[in-house]
């Protein structure tokens, strides 16, 4: 009976899934190989034994013996059509879209420097080759998480990034941006980094088996699950970067980051008028940098550039970018101005785990039987540090920035999520504190 009743509750929470979600989700992947074998004159394959094959909705169908090359293969389009050479001599002749090959004996397929798991597909336009990698969505993961977060992170982190990553995966399939090219997503970071096979690690691998099928839902469908590498103390609301206001990408604080990135940057004001011509910006000459408004926890939503003639604002991720071409964009929009905006009191937070406890620096004491000051330390096991506010840099003629965290600030804080995992938090306790409403299933 017990049986029955589990069977029922499956099936109705599988009918409350968006159709999208279950109806569409295919049971492989295809992921576009663009950083590296995109529209290509001929792609090297440097397995000895493949079988070459097609498409049979979604499955490899075998159209060939096992092709033998000591040296390899290379690929490319002759007469209109994919075919496989060793060598110079022509061994196998695609005659439809959908040419893929296989490893003889099951192993990955290796291209160039890189090897993938599953499927290689060849897609070709005009005389061009395009390398899709047809795999199984969670072996398709197994190379994603340790190009998007260190297999020395805590597992508990590394889980939360699966299911992140899993979830991203789904919704982007279901945005459907690549399906004109043949696939559904790219191995860029615009769909999630991807090499195959390259660094794939037992820690990330294990994260992803322990979380297998888990994503996060807000309102039964699949969020956009944004991540990024360090907050520097507090993450962003999606509307302050992308526009759109999504209910669950609030900003929350992030106060057991673990080693949140600093960094300081210094212009003159040469190079100032330098990043208003590359913006079509004509105010006259730079006079000053203002920081004119911060969100809830301080990061930075507009930037004013003051000139001579007028002021140019910037906002969101454009005060990021707006550097670009004098440097590089900024780290991050976590930021204050040497000798305009002065870094407030730092706040100091005491976690055991199971809360956090906050007071401003200037309350809290550091005391012995000698001297009393106003200097915090903090022992983590193995490192004594002091707390205490950025200090000021000044640079000739121009200005510095000084600032915390690296990446967009909306989603999940890869270091955050590190943090509280050291901390004895777990993956859905560190999901549900960075995305705000949703559920884990």
């Amino acid at each position: 009976m017990k049986k029955l009743t589990l069977l029922i509750f499956l099936l109705l929470g599988i009918l409350a899934l968006p159709a999208t979600i279950v109806a569409d989700t295919p049971s492989t992947i295809r992921i576009g190989l663009t950083s590296n074998f995109a529209n290509r004159d001929s792609i090297n394959i440097t397995n000895t034994q493949i079988i070459a094959g097609y498409d049979s909705n979604g499955a490899f169908q075998a159209a060939s013996q096992v092709l033998h090359s000591a040296s390899g293969f290379t690929a490319r389009v002759s007469g209109g059509v994919v075919a496989l050479y060793s060598g110079d001599s022509q061994v196998f002749a695609f005659t439809s879209q959908g040419a893929q090959i296989r490893d003889s004996a099951g192993e990955q397929i290796r291209l160039g420097a890189y090897s993938y798991r599953g499927v290689i597909e060849f897609r070709s336009v005009g005389n061009r080759l395009t390398a899709i990698n047809v795999i199984c969505q969670e072996e398709y993961l197994f190379g994603v998480l340790p190009m998007e977060m260190s297999h020395s992170f805590h597992i508990e982190a590394l889980k939360a990034q699966a299911i992140a990553s899993r979830t991203f995966m789904m919704y982007r399939i279901g945005a459907e941006e690549h399906v004109h090219q043949g696939f559904h997503l790219c191995d860029g970071t615009h769909c999630q980094s991807y090499r195959g096979a390259y660094l794939e690690h037992a820690n990330t691998s294990r994260a992803v088996n322990e979380t297998r099928g888990l994503m996060i839902y807000h309102n039964n469908a699949v969020i956009l699950a944004v991540y990024f590498a360090s907050s520097g103390g507090s993450t962003d609301n999606s509307e302050n970067v992308w526009v759109q206001n999504r209910p669950y990408l609030r900003a929350v604080q992030d106060p057991m980051e673990h080693d949140p990135v600093t960094w300081d940057r210094a212009f003159t004001i040469a190079q100032l008028n330098t990043a208003l011509q590359h913006a079509g910006v004509n105010i006259g000459e730079a006079i000053s940098l203002t920081v004119t408004q911060t969100g809830v926890y301080g990061r930075v939503q507009e930037l004013t550039v003051e000139g001579i003639n007028g002021q140019h604002r910037l906002r969101g991720e454009a005060v990021r970018t707006f550097f670009a071409p004098i440097g590089g964009a900024l780290m991050s929009r976590n930021f204050y101005i040497v000798g305009v905006e002065q870094p407030t009191t730092p706040t100091v937070f005491v976690t055991d785990g199971l809360r956090v406890i906050s007071s401003g620096l200037g309350s809290l004491f550091w005391r012995s039987q000698q001297t009393s000051s106003n200097e915090i330390y903090v022992f983590d096991g193995m490192t004594l540090r002091r707390i205490e506010a950025d200090q000021a840099i000044t640079t000739g003629s121009g200005l510095t920035l000084v600032g915390r965290g690296w990446g967009h600030g909306v989603g999940m804080s890869q270091r955050g999520a590190h943090g509280m995992a050291r901390a004895g938090y777990t993956y859905r306790q560190i999901l549900l504190h960075f995305y705000t409403g949703v559920e884990i299933r």
